[in-house]
């Protein structure tokens, strides 16, 4: 998980979320269960800084992006609008994981 910079490789990663949506509809995380290496943590959030609406350019995911701090640091969750609605990080990733990961179809 992290920010990334543009010349940076992430990958969407969905996540299992606890959240709480007030009476308008709106979703607020409050924690999630990150998977690594087949161990499960639950992941708190500390606090939300922003919500926006986000269009992630390499992948084309589209729904809001919130600013967070976990575990002391900013980090970034995203909650996609397409359905079936998924929430998920971006894990920073080497080029050849990521060309892996978002390989086209046909091509090598």
């Amino acid at each position: 998980m992290g920010r990334l910079l543009d010349n940076d490789f992430g990958i969407r990663i969905p996540v299992k979320m606890i959240q709480m949506t007030d009476e308008d509809g709106q979703a607020w995380p409050l924690a999630f269960d990150w998977e690594e290496n087949g161990d499960i943590t639950r992941v708190k959030i500390d606090r939300i800084i922003s919500r926006m609406p986000y269009a992630e350019q390499k992948s084309g995911a589209v729904g809001d992006r919130y600013e967070c701090i976990i575990d002391g640091r900013l980090d970034y969750l995203y909650y996609g609008i397409i359905q079936p609605r998924k929430w998920f990080v971006i894990k920073a990733v080497s080029e050849t994981e990521y060309n892996a990961y978002y390989r086209i179809p046909g091509k090598p």
